[in-house]
């Protein structure tokens, strides 16, 4: 082990680039493994005679898998330090990722995605309570906010990555891409990240995911800020489950075109969230928020009018980037502000903050499915709900004003 990896960092520590680039890389891993392969679904349900649903249940395996792992993998490196979950994480990833490229069979692509996203998991629980560990407030946002700069460039890059990739290899190579992505993941631990985690920090307890789990689901603010950080996760996903059908059937647009739309509104999506950490040491996490949910609210409530009638498609363009926008503003504040109240370990604090964070996405883009494809108001409806939400909960859950981080 190099001398930096064994150097133990100082919250006062101010984050290097390359240690930034680091924890962006590792976070990104999860979301590189959903996007990459999407292309290629309909090639993969081809050669292994299958319909295209129960292709997509290996994506369904994989994001299970993801959100059951977050809680344990975080109060693991709580006891056992964050490199060793990490690097044995990782491993996994990579044996699974060569096992995918292998098997002929389904069933057992399935359940091989389903370890897989458990693998996956590790980079964003670990990243957050690395965060955490060394970091808080400002320092803390703007260290948050890069990763979700590098997050964001995945869902734009990745598939235009898959697709061209799929003209110089078969569907197999794109998993075995995915396992070199693992051993880069690994190689930057090993020599770009400290263990952040003291021994004389690390939790003594032998029910400590137990005792952590009780003591973050009975701390009301942590709870309030873990579900506003789901509900911000949920605009860019719940618009994107619907926008396929919504540009196709309301605006008439083919798939390259509404593409293209989705990629502006990500790199929106990109530069807001960046501006993030200064809004919040200027106003505070409670308020920026209560005015990002507000300036949502009206405009979802606008649009929802005249889809009475009739919107132009440059207007809903312009509310959809202006949403992503939004989402960008309240990721960054609303996950630093869950792990500062949290009062249990950063892993644990991590974990339930993820799991949270995915079963609220899950569930509002799953209402979206529900309802018709060929009207606005659902998706309109649904996401002016959200916004609603995070008032209520900033007036009630959260409480009294935070005063600005420093």
């Amino acid at each position: 082990m190099s001398e930096q990896a064994e150097a133990l960092p100082s919250k006062n520590d101010n984050p290097t680039l390359l240690f930034g680039i680091a924890l962006g890389f590792l976070s990104t891993l999860g979301p590189f493994a959903i996007d990459l392969y999407l292309p290629a679904m309909p090639v993969m349900a081809q050669a292994m005679h299958a319909d295209p649903g129960a292709v997509q249940r290996t994506l369904s395996a994989f994001f299970l898998g993801l959100a059951i792992a977050q809680i344990p993998v975080g109060s693991l490196g709580d006891k056992y330090g964050r490199r060793r979950p990490l690097m044995a994480g990782l491993l996994l990833f990579m044996v699974t990722s060569f096992a995918c490229a292998l098997t002929r069979d389904l069933d057992q692509l399935v359940a091989l995605r389903f370890v897989q996203g458990m693998a996956a998991c590790v980079g964003t629980s670990s990243v957050r309570a690395m965060i955490r560990d060394m970091h808080s407030g400002h320092s803390a946002a703007r260290l948050m906010a890069f990763t979700f700069l590098i997050i964001g460039i995945s869902p734009v890059l990745a598939p235009l990555a898959g697709s061209f990739l799929l003209h110089l290899m078969s569907w197999r190579g794109l998993f075995l891409i995915l396992a070199g992505a693992g051993a880069i993941a690994a190689v930057m631990v090993a020599l770009l990240l400290p263990e952040t985690l003291p021994p004389e920090r690390r939790s003594q307890r032998k029910m400590a995911l137990w005792h952590d789990f009780r003591l973050l689901m009975g701390t009301r603010a942590f709870l309030g800020w873990a579900v506003v950080a789901g509900l911000g996760t949920t605009i860019p996903f719940a618009f994107v489950t619907a926008a396929p059908f919504v540009y196709t059937h309301v605006f008439g647009l083919d798939g390259f075109h509404y593409s293209l739309l989705l990629a502006l509104n990500a790199v929106v999506s990109i530069i807001a969230t960046q501006f993030a950490p200064g809004l919040m040491r200027r106003l505070g996490g409670r308020t920026l928020l209560i005015r990002v949910a507000c300036v949502g609210a009206l405009l979802s409530a606008g649009l929802a009018a005249m889809a009475l009638t009739h919107v132009p498609l440059m207007m809903f363009q312009g509310w959809s980037m202006a949403l992503f926008a939004m989402a960008g503003l309240m990721l960054t504040p609303a996950a630093i502000c869950a792990l500062d109240s949290a009062k249990s370990g950063a892993g644990a604090a991590a974990g339930v903050l993820g799991t949270i964070q995915l079963a609220v996405t899950a569930l509002a883009s799953a209402a979206v499915s529900l309802f018709p494809s060929f009207t606005l108001m659902p998706l309109l409806c649904i996401l002016g709900v959200d916004f609603l939400i995070v008032l209520f909960i900033m007036a009630v859950v959260v409480g009294r004003p935070a005063p600005a981080t420093a």
